[in-house]
Formats: structure tokens, sequence, C-alpha cells
């Protein structure tokens, strides 16, 4: 992996935005005039789409300055806000959210207790926090211990990570994001045409490959790669038992509620 951040816009925004956007979709169900905290916030998109489902303010918070720079300036608006802060520790923001979302950061943080903990006691007594994270089920096997994904501290399979929410929530639901069968089967066929034009033309797809000597994106047959482009559809988020009716599961999705005393939770 070379890319962890979804950026609109970006080569890398047709392979990752449907799967990101996805899990922001799912969480608008939640927020309907909610103080919502999107803790990761990245590119700053997500706030946009939760502050369009209905939620009544939205607070981004990211580890990196770059990032908050950009996404305030292209999404920041009335409603919106977004703030650099530490995601294990979350001191810039008060409490009394009523939903956090957090996608796709925790498996970066090197203390993910920390961070559950900090979203729990921040929450309100009836709020929801929105969490997911890769399958290690679905992930490259480990080296020497450690995730192949250089970008991971963590990775969880689905029961370990439903462990861990639940030492900080009393309530847990699982969700599963899966890769849809049809996503799967054009993936396998637009590897296949390639496949098959290499037997037949083989002296004139090695030209075809690097041409035209522009960057690897611009060439025709890299471009063979958009039969196959993702869409929402692709990435739906499912009840854990009905995952395999959909496809491969991919991602573990926590809707946790009834935050744990602090006190409890350290035990």
């Amino acid at each position: 992996m070379t890319v962890e951040r979804a950026v609109p816009e970006t080569p890398e925004w047709a392979d990752l935005g449907a799967a990101h956007l996805a899990r922001y979709l799912m969480a608008g169900e939640f927020v309907a005039g909610c103080r919502v905290l999107d803790v990761g916030s990245g590119a700053g998109y997500g706030a946009a789409v939760l502050r369009s489902a209905g939620a009544m303010f939205v607070q981004g918070v990211d580890a990196d300055p770059a990032a908050v720079a950009a996404a305030a300036r292209r999404f920041a608006a009335a409603g919106i806000a977004f703030t650099v802060d530490d995601c294990e520790e979350l001191r810039s923001v008060d409490a009394g959210w009523q939903v956090i979302t957090c996608f796709e950061v925790i498996e970066h943080l090197r203390r993910p207790e920390s961070f559950l903990m900090r979203a729990a006691a921040q929450l309100t007594a009836d709020g929801v926090l929105v969490v997911s994270t890769p399958d290690r089920a679905a992930s490259p096997p480990f080296v020497d211990g450690r995730p192949r994904n250089r970008f991971h501290e963590h990775e969880w399979y689905r029961d370990d990570f439903s462990a861990l929410l639940r030492r900080y929530f009393h309530e847990v639901e699982i969700r599963v994001q899966v890769e849809s069968t049809a996503l799967q089967c054009r993936v396998a066929a637009v590897r296949a045409l390639r496949e098959g034009l290499t037997v037949s033309n083989p002296l004139t797809v090695f030209p075809w490959r690097k041409w035209p000597f522009q960057r690897k994106a611009d060439r025709a047959w890299t471009r063979l790669a958009g039969l196959a482009a993702p869409g929402l559809a692709d990435f739906p988020i499912v009840p854990a038992p009905l995952a395999p009716l959909y496809g491969a599961p991919r991602f573990t999705i926590g809707v946790c509620r009834q935050p744990v005393p602090i006190t409890e939770a350290t035990r």
C-alpha cells in the first residue's frame, strides 16, 4: 500500500472513494439533528456528507495540519469546522457529542484503547460511536508480528475487534462492509482481457502498454482498469451473518452505544 488517505479528484479516488463514501452514507442514519465529531477527517468530504445527511454541526479532527488546512479550504461552511488534534487524545474538543465517527483510523493508532476511552467519555449517555477498520482475515499475513501495510499499527479479526469495542461500550452492533461479487467479477474480467490481448497480440501489446509516453495513469492500457471501477453499490454494509451473500468481507464496522464509565473501562 502506498496510499492511505482518500482525496477527491486524485487518481486514487476512483479506487478508494466508493468504499469511504459508503461508510459515511451509512453513518448518516444516526446524525439527524446531532452534534457530530468526525475523528480522522482527512480531506474533509466525510464531514460534508454527514452535514448534508442532517447533522446539526460536524467537527472534523485530524493529526495532519496540511490535511486540516485543505479540508477547511474546500469544505468548511456553516455547521462544519476542522481542527488539528491527536486522534488518540482528542484534547482540543469538548465533550457532549451525540455521534462520533472514526473510519479507517483506529488501525493507525499506537494506542487504540486511548482513543476508545476518550470517545466513550466524550459521548452523551445516548450517543453513538461508529468506527470501522479493515478485517484482518482479508488483509495480507503479518510479517514479523506486524501488519504488512506499513501504515498500520494494528489489524484485528472481526471477533477480536468486537471484543475490544465491548470493553468501552455496553452495546456493540457489528456490521460488515463487503466487496461485492459483481466487483470481483469485473476485476477478474479486466485481468482476463489483458491476458487475452497479450497472448493474441504479443508484438503490439508491449508498445500499447507504454504509449502514449506520459504518466502511467494516462496510458490506454492503464485506463482499461476503469472497466472495473467500483461504485457505491459495490461496497454494501450489512449485518455480519449476511455478508457472504453479498461478497467478500473487507471491513468491520462497530456501531457502539452505552459508553462504559471510565472507572470500569480501565479495570
